[in-house]
């Protein structure tokens, strides 16, 4: 599998970490794209094809264009298509679930919806932060970013379930609760919000 060029965009560690496994697996120079102006990503992504794009802690949303002409795979932190969106960790936490994980996926025309690569979950307790959590999450993308370029390379890959009632999409301005804390809650709810 070669592509005409393989690019990286995303923060922190992951993004980081991931360029450094793919340029191993490919065998192939990964060039990491800083997040700039949205005006910027968008003429720059839009001019591509036949290339490959990692998204790796990305807020970036790429176009139709973009994706009919690339293949692109994105690291999601939760159990897609659960919490689809931004903040995942925090909602996982906040709607006290048991579990959760990551996601990598394929990019489709909408958010968090395309084929899995893999996915891993973690257990969750009453004392887990949202950070702790989250740089979980991060170790984990990072110890399963290969085999979802193997499952990627070979093909091997699943459509994601249909949820109607966690479908929903968070944004970054969506709070839990919006925001307040009620203090008629449960200690353990005030303790998750």
């Amino acid at each position: 599998m070669e592509y005409e060029n393989i690019f990286i965009i995303g923060d922190g560690k992951v993004a980081k970490e991931c360029q450094k496994i793919a340029q191993i697996f490919f065998q192939q120079e990964v060039k990491f794209i800083e997040n700039k102006t949205k005006n910027y990503l968008d003429n720059f992504f839009n001019s591509l094809k036949y290339s490959l794009i990692i998204s790796a802690n990305n807020f970036y949303i790429f176009k139709p264009l973009c994706v009919e002409n690339n293949t692109i795979i994105n690291y999601h932190n939760s159990l897609l298509p659960y919490y689809r969106g931004v903040n995942a960790h925090v909602w996982a936490i906040y709607k006290e679930e048991l579990k959760t994980g990551i996601t990598w996926h394929k990019v489709d025309k909408n958010i968090d919806t395309g084929d899995i690569l893999i996915q891993e979950e973690i257990e969750l307790d009453k004392k887990i932060t949202a950070l702790n959590l989250l740089r979980a999450q991060h170790n984990l993308a990072i110890n399963t970013f290969q085999k979802a370029l193997e499952n990627l390379k070979n093909k091997n890959y699943k459509k994601q379930e249909k949820r109607n009632d966690k479908e929903r999409i968070y944004s970054k301005k969506d709070l839990p609760n919006n925001g307040f804390l009620e203090l008629s809650w449960e200690k353990v709810k005030i303790d998750f919000f």
